[in-house]
């Protein structure tokens, strides 16, 4: 008799003289079970994408920011440049911090396209549902103890039909 349904061994008999109620019900809790802890995994899953998504949004958002900053500089480095033509001090100096700008505009940029590759969708969970899919419809035997037409017990690994 199952005092809860889904523990135990998988293929383990407990009592040899169960009813079909009590076989029905460990069956309904285990697939209960099965469906419970994939969504679990599909719902941690999600949420690392969303985190991952939410960075690689942020990094590009601090680009945007900076790059407007950039155009800002690079027009009036533009416009003291043809003020002074050669007189370095002016120009030079807000060169300088237009190229500045420039290369927090590549780091942060690389930093939101690192983070937007890192995704990795719902790999496990549509990996096990589908496994379970297969142990549903009879195309996968999960693993477990069998019995072979000999009468004895043996362990199989899971095979596909």
């Amino acid at each position: 008799m199952a005092d809860k349904p889904g523990t135990g061994e998988p293929g383990a008999t407990r009592d040899t003289d169960r009813s079909i109620s009590e076989l029905v019900s460990d069956a309904t809790g285990n697939i209960s079970r099965i469906v419970n802890l994939e969504i679990r995994l599909a719902k941690m899953e999600a949420k690392a994408d969303a985190v991952r998504i939410g960075k690689g949004i942020a990094g590009f958002a601090i680009v945007a920011v900076l790059a407007h900053i950039f155009v800002i500089l690079l027009s009036v480095t533009v416009a003291f440049a043809l003020h002074e033509v050669f007189e370095l001090p002016a120009w030079a100096c807000l060169g300088i911090v237009t190229l500045a700008y420039l290369l927090l505009i590549v780091a942060f940029g690389l930093f939101a396209l690192v983070n937007f590759r890192k995704r990795q969708g719902l790999r496990r969970t549509t990996l096990t549902a589908s496994r379970l899919t297969g142990i549903l419809r009879g195309d996968i035997r999960p693993p477990g103890d069998t019995v072979s037409t000999d009468g004895s017990t043996r362990v199989s690994a899971p095979v596909t039909r």
